[in-house]
This record gives C-alpha cells, structure tokens and sequence, in this order.
C-alpha cells in the first residue's frame, strides 16, 4: 500500500486519522449497507436504477467503507469513489469486484485539502456525512465537484443535523438546512430541489437504536 503525502512531503494528517478508522477493514468482513437517507432521496428523485440511455456518472466523495458506492453501482451507475483512506479504498475495490460491479466502480485516493478527482463532467455528486475532521475546507471541496456537474445534473449533500449517543460526534453542533444551503454558496444557477431536515432511525451497537435528523 503507498503512502499519500503531502506536498512538504510531511504524510497526510487526514490520511492516518481514516486509515487508523478503518484499520479493521477487510474485503473479508462483510459490506456496509448504503445510508438510508440516500436511498430515499434516490428513490424519491428517480436516480435508481440508473437513468438511461447512456451510462451515468456519479462522484462519492469521502466514499468511507463504500456502502453508497457499492449500492449506486448495483443499479447501473458508474461511480468514482474518492478517500483518503488508500486502505479502505482497497477493501472496496475487491468487494465491488466480489459484488460483480468492478466494472463499474473506480476507486481514487485523495486527500481533498490539496488534490481532486479529474471525472468529465458529472451526472451526480455525492457526499454522505462528508463532515471534515482536519483542517479541510469542506465548502470549497464541494462547489469545486459542483463545477463538474452537467446541466441537469445533481449535487447531494446529506449532514448530520444532531448525532445518535453512541456517535464519536455526539457533543458537535450541528448544521441547520439554510446553513448548509448557504454555505455552498453555488450561485443562482443552482436550484435546491430538496432543502429539508428529515427523521430517520438510526441503529447503533449493542442493539441500540435512536431517532437522529439529516439536513
């Protein structure tokens, strides 16, 4: 496995915090489920299974364990799934091909504060819980993957807007829908076809579960 470093060639904060994270991680264990907040809004904005006739396009950003990137691919999206973590970026790369959906998943390493995916133009962007642990600014992450999408095409972000008690975050505060909408700052060109804090039940170990909000 290679070392991301950075451009002093000091290695990447971000990069050992992920990979510490997700040091657990095996193609062996079993795949992560997709957040069932983007399931509803896929299925609400009619992104699955994927829009025809070509074959579209969507960017997972801080793609984590790969649950979304796997489940977008399974219905016909062609994803490119970007981290910091290069170790959980393996491990999703010999899942998806186990998942038969090789094909259709690229996997890319990159430590957002200094480098991006180079994609074409874009149907989806995607980010799910893309909240920044290091000094990142996450705003100008976004509104550069919203320049790569096409006209028609979709940015979805889905935040925290409070935290289950078993979540590492759970003393954060947190977003409210206007903050995350204004904070983007994508310019009158950009209509928000969905802006809402939503319920949903999360379940946590232990066999706990809680009702937390998504922004």
């Amino acid at each position: 496995m290679g070392v991301m470093r950075s451009e002093t060639g000091v290695p990447s904060p971000a990069r050992e915090f992920w990979d510490r994270q997700y040091g657990d991680e095996s193609p062996s264990t079993p795949p992560p489920p997709p957040n069932a907040a983007l399931v509803a809004l896929a299925e609400e904005l009619a992104l699955v299974p994927a829009p025809r006739p070509r074959v579209s396009h969507a960017l997972d950003l801080a793609c984590g364990r790969g649950g979304d990137a796997l489940w977008l691919a399974a219905r016909g999206w062609r994803v490119t799934a970007v981290d910091v973590s290069e170790h959980v970026l393996d491990v999703l790369a010999e899942r998806s091909r186990l998942a038969g959906v090789g094909e259709l998943l690229d996997v890319e390493p990159h430590d957002l504060a200094s480098s991006a995916p180079d994609t074409g133009p874009l149907d989806l962007v995607h980010a799910s819980y893309f909240h920044a642990t290091t000094d990142l600014d996450r705003d100008a992450v976004l509104r550069a993957a919203a320049r790569s999408v096409r006209d028609g095409g979709l940015l979805l972000v889905i935040d925290h807007a409070s935290s289950a008690p078993w979540s590492w975050n759970r003393h954060d505060e947190h977003p409210t829908v206007d903050d995350l909408w204004h904070s983007l700052g994508l310019g009158p060109e950009w209509t928000a076809v969905v802006a809402e804090r939503r319920t949903r039940l999360a379940h946590g170990p232990d066999g706990r579960s809680a009702t937390v909000a998504d922004n």
